[in-house]
């Protein structure tokens, strides 16, 4: 392939509503042609959720026991928690294998969009936002610690769409999250900008919401 300029996603859901991996800050877009997205859910639940029919391929990446598909020419693995680094570290290895690269083109931009803590409703408001920290600063964590098991060096860019005023997490507690996961840069990209986003569940959609890009850099 052409030169190899890579990306990954954690806790996709619907295809059609997939986080867009080409922004990057001020606007400004790079564009990707090697893409790990991956997901919670395992392939049959993740099928019956979004009512997508796809068929897993066999990868020969070190015996993995992770499903993965082909989905518009993307590589998708299934059944990735994005808190454990193992996951994480399966899963890269599978695109790794696919796309005939090195993990530092998969690994060192991450994306995701609006992660929430499952059984949102049987918490408080306040409960939510703490579960929520916790899951940034958790995953954060497992990225690095994924990156380095994998032989990255450098720089690994973590980022998020979320809404500055996220009831779920807003900015202020979005961005502690990534410093006390120790963070050497956190930003918010000035411009605002549009994205669809499901429910954990996929029952709800929130569509053409205002969203931001928020950037969290660690050293590896």
């Amino acid at each position: 392939m052409n030169e190899a300029k890579g990306a990954m996603t954690v806790v996709e859901g619907n295809p059609d509503w997939k986080a867009d991996v080409s922004l990057v800050l001020n606007n400004a877009r790079h564009k990707r042609n090697v893409i790990l997205r991956t997901t919670l859910d395992r392939l049959g639940l993740w099928k019956s959720k979004h009512n997508k029919n796809v068929s897993p391929f066999k990868s020969s990446s070190s015996q993995s026991q992770k499903q993965a598909a082909i989905i518009d020419n993307e590589v998708w693995v299934f059944d990735v928690d994005a808190t454990r680094s193992s996951d994480i570290v399966a899963a890269v290895k599978i695109a790794m294998n696919y796309y005939k690269v090195s993990a530092d083109v998969i690994i060192k931009d991450v994306y995701t969009k609006n992660l929430n803590a499952e059984c949102e409703h049987k918490m408080t408001r306040q409960a939510l936002v703490e579960a929520n920290k916790g899951l940034y600063f958790n995953t954060s964590k497992a990225l690095v610690e994924a990156a380095k098991t994998l032989g990255v060096s450098g720089t690994l860019n973590f980022w998020v769409f979320s809404n500055n005023k996220n009831y779920k997490i807003p900015r202020e507690d979005l961005h502690q999250s990534f410093i006390n996961a120790n963070a050497f840069n956190v930003t918010t990209d000035t411009k605002r900008h549009i994205a669809t986003s499901a429910s954990n569940d996929a029952t709800r959609l929130l569509e053409n919401a205002i969203t931001h890009l928020h950037l969290a850099s660690f050293n590896l």
